[in-house]
């Protein structure tokens, strides 16, 4: 099951992206910069033994954007989300798309997503200004501009809700950690390897030793961090598998109108708000809600609960 699209795409101020990029240039010049300390202390290097430490200061320089990227996802991951206050809501209105973002991360999170759209209704908390306008707009402290989002396929704006997976968080921190381990590991190896063939002499000796080393680094990085992502993804299936992680995500149905609660927040890496995590959902009526354009129907429905009386006189 695919999992919730919004529309417009485009990412505000704190660009996931852009974290992620800063990552892997910052960490690419770090381990570039360790090879070329290393080159600058071999003696003779000229000629074929210059280019081939060239080739291992950009092989070193690749390793470093691999290790960055792996623990850019992580950092990104953990610190893109932005708590309004208050920090709890309850919204109702029409789920206009439901589904599970499923694959393989860190390209699927695995989180359950759903966008409520009209009629949307602020059900608590009741203060002075605070509105579904606010709600959609406001921007959390520390999270820069919000744009609206708007069901794609419906063309209403919405709220975007979801329920967060531990796949996503297992696999993020398993990727980082693996990552880092792999490149150390890679390292050793490298230089392991170095004595194991007796490259450890002057000029193109040497260069050849510093070109294997960077050479394992990066392997070892790379496989360090998609091993650590695949072992992190399965520990976080497991914990999904032992809550009530689908039960939550699958008693929110399209097409009913339901109120939703759980955690106000900004989303940076997107630039919208959402509600994150949905903590309680609570249908009013399954009545084909995304079906009809105008919501009429369906805000009458939603403000009668709201007074406590339904207007069918059954028990939603």
């Amino acid at each position: 099951m695919a999992g919730c699209d919004t529309s417009p795409h485009n990412a505000l101020y704190e660009s996931g992206e852009r974290r992620v990029l800063g990552w892997v240039g910052g960490s690419a010049a770090a381990v570039a910069f360790a090879a070329l300390a290393e080159a600058a202390g071999i003696a003779g290097l000229a000629g074929g033994a210059l280019a081939v430490a060239i080739a291992a200061i950009a092989i070193a320089a690749l390793a470093g954007a691999v290790i960055g990227f792996f623990i850019g996802l992580a950092v990104n991951w953990f610190d893109r989300l932005h708590v309004q206050d208050p920090s709890t809501i309850t919204m109702s209105g029409c789920i206009l798309c439901a589904g599970k973002n499923t694959g393989v991360p860190p390209l699927n999170d695995n989180d359950w997503t759903f966008n409520l759209g009209g009629p949307l209704a602020l059900l608590s908390p009741v203060q002075a200004g605070l509105d579904v306008n606010q709600i959609r707009t406001r921007s959390a402290p520390g999270a820069g501009e919000v744009q609206t989002v708007t069901d794609p396929k419906s063309g209403q704006q919405i709220l975007h809700c979801e329920i967060g997976s531990h796949i996503g968080d297992y696999a993020a921190v398993g990727a980082a950690i693996g990552s880092v381990a792999g490149a150390v590991a890679g390292a050793v190896a490298g230089a392991i390897a170095c004595a194991a063939i007796g490259l450890l002499t002057f000029g193109i000796g040497a260069a050849l030793c510093l070109l294997v080393v960077a050479i394992a680094i990066l392997a070892g990085a790379a496989v360090g961090g998609i091993a650590g992502d695949a072992i992190g993804g399965v520990a976080g299936w497991i914990a999904d598998g032992v809550s009530d992680f689908n039960e939550i995500g699958e008693s929110v149905s399209r097409g009913c109108l339901m109120s939703l609660t759980g955690r106000w927040v900004t989303d940076g890496s997107h630039g919208h708000n959402e509600i994150h995590d949905v903590t309680s959902a609570q249908i009013i009526e399954c009545n084909a809600c995304d079906q009809d354009p105008t919501g009429t129907a369906a805000g009458g429905l939603v403000a009668a609960v709201g007074i406590g009386r339904h207007p069918t006189g059954r028990d939603p």
